[in-house]
């Protein structure tokens, strides 16, 4: 089974003029099985300071993938959070049964969400005090500056200089319950459903996905894979090396893929459809990405000369214009 170091290399090509990422590490069928686990280190996904109630920060995990924001239980309990129901909740692995708890004030970024209801799992398994989910950020717009390492969460209605930026590429989307599922997106040639799932350090496709890249021919060689949640289940998968997908005018290469049943493609009716969730290790090519969840918009802007120096990636030919 694969470990966790194969699943980073992304590359990147617009229009004819690629961005290749190096050789990435080969599927090795004789290592042991290995645990691909969600909470990966929290530095490899993104984070923001988050105040409740006028006490912390905690560095809560933005994550696109999650309806709702969740608390650790240990914070919960350190701030005296009341309890409030008993709830059903969806992860990557299935239904699992929780209790939420009362967060009256949240602040983030200069903005306050008030009267938050947080589902409660524990620590060890977010790998963070906490996730921003969608019910934080569904009039807002998410940047995710990786060039320089800050992000920022501002008014969708705000004006944006990011598309008047020459290497700003912008991609439409559809809004399904919160989630923006990208226009004009394909996996290998063939017609997917991509969403973007920053809460997760990999990508994740559906077995839909898989069984439509068989039969074109056109699938990655596929190693057992196991998937631990952020409830602690677990789902046993295949994860291959993905040729290309593409967004837009962009076009990943060689991107790392996990392929299972997944609970939340069911929930968004897409079971039956090829459907990708592209993880936060694909997305760090880019120089930014801008997810404007009001608008149903994605503002991908690529890497400049200077900095690809300085990465894993090097320039066969000048980015198109």
């Amino acid at each position: 089974m694969v470990r966790l170091r194969v699943l980073m290399g992304v590359g990147l090509a617009l229009s004819s003029s690629p961005l290749s990422a190096r050789d990435a590490p080969p599927l090795d069928p004789d290592q042991p099985p290995a645990v691909v686990r969600t909470q990966t280190a929290p530095d490899n996904r993104v984070s923001i300071p988050i105040h409740i109630d006028g006490k912390g920060p905690w560095n809560f995990i933005i994550d696109t993938g999650s309806q709702r924001t969740v608390i650790a239980r240990d914070l919960a309990q350190r701030l005296a959070l009341p309890p409030r129901n008993n709830v059903t909740i969806l992860s990557m692995t299935g239904r699992a049964e929780t209790t939420t708890v009362a967060v009256p004030h949240l602040n983030f970024a200069g903005g306050e969400i008030q009267d938050i209801e947080a589902p409660v799992l524990e620590g060890e398994h977010l790998g963070a005090p906490g996730l921003l989910g969608l019910d934080s950020l569904h009039a807002k717009r998410v940047i995710l500056n990786f060039r320089t390492g800050q992000m920022a969460i501002s008014d969708s209605r705000r004006a944006s200089r990011a598309a008047s930026e020459p290497d700003t590429i912008v991609v439409e989307a559809r809004r399904k319950r919160g989630q923006l599922i990208l226009l004009d997106s394909d996996v290998n040639g063939m017609r997917v459903n991509i969403m973007l799932d920053t809460g997760s350090n990999y990508s994740i496709g559906n077995l839909a996905l898989r069984d439509r890249l068989l039969s074109k021919k056109r699938a990655p060689d596929l190693m057992v894979a196991t998937l631990t949640s952020v409830t602690g289940g677990e789902l046993t998968g295949a994860v291959g090396m993905i040729k290309s997908v593409r967004m837009g005018r962009v076009n990943l290469t060689q991107v790392p893929v996990l392929f299972a049943d997944a609970s939340p493609f069911a929930e968004l009716g897409l079971q039956e459809k090829p459907a990708l969730l592209l993880g936060i290790s694909a997305l760090r090519i880019f120089d930014r990405v801008a997810i404007d969840f009001a608008r149903g918009k994605v503002d991908f802007l690529l890497p400049d000369a200077s900095a690809l120096s300085h990465t894993r990636f090097a320039a066969n030919g000048p980015p198109a214009r």
